[in-house]
């Protein structure tokens, strides 16, 4: 039987290359140029290719069936065999989804990854919002947009939580004069919106520093909901350029993020390395 099918399968590529020849050679025409021709060969080549492999498949996928029937008895054992065989493998690949799924979210219930309400980030599937509802098989998410998305649990490698949904930034600007940076700020604070989706904060002044006769720097700070980091990065900084008066601005504005928590974790690494690297005192 696999003898055959092997037969079945070279003489099928056989018949098939001589049909394709004949056709090109009658279709194509006498001034085709040697571009055309090659690439005639190379599509009739490929076609004999997928035919073969198509049929190959075919025959031996029969002689398989052909013998198994043999071995168990008749065709109507073999087909309620393959039947269940085949509902088994459904069942299978259906419980293995869903096994995988659970095992994750169990899983992260487990380590606390997130919680109900928690502004989150998937990197991998670049999506991001609330959640709005955690099974141990799925995520529910709510965008910005108001798009609702579920997640199977099993798709979710990394998430990043944002801090009660809010991005904590810094702004930097430096000008030539400290009241007229002043007064631009302010200026730009009564046009910015605020409200649940937009600024949780309009930008304030936190600082002030004279660095030299002609150069302030001015920091701010604002909180904007995670996602909306282009209301500061973006539309602030164009309104302050736009708004100010020609030559105040000297450089910026900057954008900084700004974490308590990852600044001291930062801290403490890097005075570690920094004694680290240091020499032991040689004893004398």
């Amino acid at each position: 039987l696999f003898a055959a099918a092997w037969l079945i399968s070279r003489s099928a590529a056989y018949v098939a290359r001589k049909v394709l020849s004949w056709h090109d050679r009658h279709t194509e025409a006498a001034a085709a140029t040697v571009d055309v021709r090659i690439a005639n060969v190379k599509r009739r080549e490929t076609t004999v290719a997928v035919i073969r492999a198509a049929i190959a498949y075919a025959a031996f996928a029969v002689a398989i069936i052909l013998s198994a029937a043999e071995l168990t008895g008749g065709l109507n054992k073999l087909t309620t065999l393959v039947g269940a065989s085949f509902l088994i493998i459904l069942a299978g690949f259906a419980v293995q989804r869903v096994l995988m799924d659970v095992i994750a979210g169990t899983m992260m219930f487990v380590e606390r990854w997130y919680a109900v309400g928690d502004s989150i980030a998937i990197p991998t599937l670049e999506l991001q919002g609330v959640v709005e509802d955690v099974s141990l098989r799925r995520t529910k998410l709510r965008t910005l947009d108001g798009e609702t998305i579920q997640v199977s649990n099993s798709q979710i490698p990394a998430v990043r939580v944002l801090p009660e949904g809010l991005k904590e930034l810094a702004i930097e600007l430096f000008v030539t004069d400290r009241e007229s940076g002043e007064n631009l700020v302010r200026a730009a604070q009564r046009i910015l919106p605020e409200g649940p989706t937009t600024f949780a904060r309009r930008p304030w002044i936190e600082e002030v520093n004279d660095l030299d006769e002609r150069l302030v720097r001015i920091r701010l700070r604002a909180s904007v909901v995670a996602g909306r980091e282009w209301l500061v990065d973006g539309f602030l900084s164009d309104l302050l350029k736009e708004r100010a008066d020609e030559g105040l601005i000297v450089h910026g504005p900057v954008m900084l993020t700004v974490d308590e928590q990852a600044a001291r974790s930062y801290a403490r690494a890097s005075s570690a390395t920094r004694w680290a690297g240091r020499p032991a005192p040689q004893q004398t």
